[in-house]
């Protein structure tokens, strides 16, 4: 049961990027197997020199979140404090045990062991189970036990953290690249950061969420990362040109209607960038199947393309200096309208119109 339950942690471990979830889980399969009525997970707060109640399971479990517990006060403080791990099968018995959250919230302790969470030398917190069923005393098999899922629990916060700077790394990237297009007065400042609300806005409307979301939102930020390369003229190799099959009219028109392409082979070279590269190559893509570089249509163009499609011109209307009256900006945006089926997706034209009346 014990090596079961293991493997499918360690299952977890790489299907989740939701540590809450998988800290419980990881304390429900340990009460379980050493027959425990609770469970908790406490990690440290270094500023504070003080233990918080990360996951718990148990009938006080929601009670005690609020409660903290000082470094080398009370058992799972002497644990952390030791870095030791502790059987105690009679906690009245014990002179480091602190009555006070029990007192508070009316649950009675009798048995407990408490393990450290160490990453690299490092404590972490403590993870305790509480009062064995069944009149029975914990023993040393349980302790080991114990042990073996408080490593789960360090896999998994090493994965938290790899994952956090991962997400730094793709955060930094990007707004170094959007400088880099507004250095280069491909957009205003702010430009790439609006159009990205919107067409999120409208990616919401259209039910788009979750890890798809965030490819919207981002792909809507470097859309046109490839004119950074056109801008320069940095030399386009036509291997690079040819990576991806042009529409015969497209062959013919200016080299700044490739960046599509290019932007999605710069994309290419950054893994964690692979899921936007679709979105970002079909962005000029025409609903009625007139666009470039394929000449895609319909639901063949990825939805996020079609929404930035639509985003983008409309905010070329928003931000048109050269429009000076309401009548004229009126006239572009119903004939932005009215392209609605043949360069635009009708529900994605829909979807705007619902916006831009709230």
């Amino acid at each position: 049961m014990q090596l079961n339950a293991l493997n499918n942690i360690s299952l977890e471990l790489t299907r989740t990027t939701d540590l809450d979830a998988l800290l419980n889980k990881i304390i429900e399969y340990a009460a379980l197997i050493v027959k425990a009525e609770a469970a908790s997970i406490l990690l440290l707060d270094k500023k504070k020199n003080e233990l918080y109640f990360k996951a718990s399971l148990g009938k006080k479990s929601k009670e005690i979140k609020k409660y903290r517990v000082k470094v080398g006060e009370g058992i799972a403080g002497w644990v952390a404090e030791k870095g030791k791990s502790l059987i105690v099968n009679d906690v009245a018995e014990d002179k480091r045990w602190n009555k006070n959250i029990d007192s508070s919230t009316k649950f009675k302790t009798k048995s407990l062991i408490c393990v450290p969470l160490i990453l690299e030398k490092d404590i972490m917190g403590v993870m305790e189970v509480i009062n064995k069923k069944d009149e029975e005393y914990f023993d040393k098999n349980d302790e080991e036990i114990l042990n073996s899922f408080a490593n789960q629990v360090v896999i998994a916060f090493r994965n938290a953290n790899i994952i956090e700077d991962l997400n730094n790394y793709f955060i930094h990237i990007t707004e170094i690249l959007i400088q880099a297009m507004e250095n280069e007065s491909l957009g205003p400042k702010g430009h790439f950061m609006r159009l990205a609300r919107l067409a999120t806005q409208i990616g919401n409307k259209l039910g788009i969420t979750g890890k798809d979301y965030n490819n919207l939102y981002y792909a809507s930020l470097l859309h046109d990362i490839g004119k950074l390369k056109v801008s320069r003229k940095i030399d386009i190799n036509f291997k690079e040109k040819d990576s991806f099959r042009l529409v015969q009219s497209e062959i013919s028109l200016h080299p700044i209607s490739l960046h599509p392409i290019i932007g999605a082979n710069m994309l290419k070279q950054i893994n964690l960038f692979k899921d936007m590269i679709p979105i970002v190559k079909h962005h000029h893509e025409n609903y009625d199947g007139t666009g470039f570089p394929e000449g895609l249509s319909g639901e063949e163009i990825p939805l996020a393309s079609r929404i930035i499609s639509v985003v983008e011109d409309y905010t070329k209307i928003i931000y048109n200096t050269s429009i000076e009256s309401p009548s004229e900006n009126g006239k572009a945006f119903n004939k932005l309208f009215s392209l609605a089926g043949t360069k635009y997706d009708p529900k994605v034209i829909d979807a705007l119109k619902e916006i831009i009346k709230t």
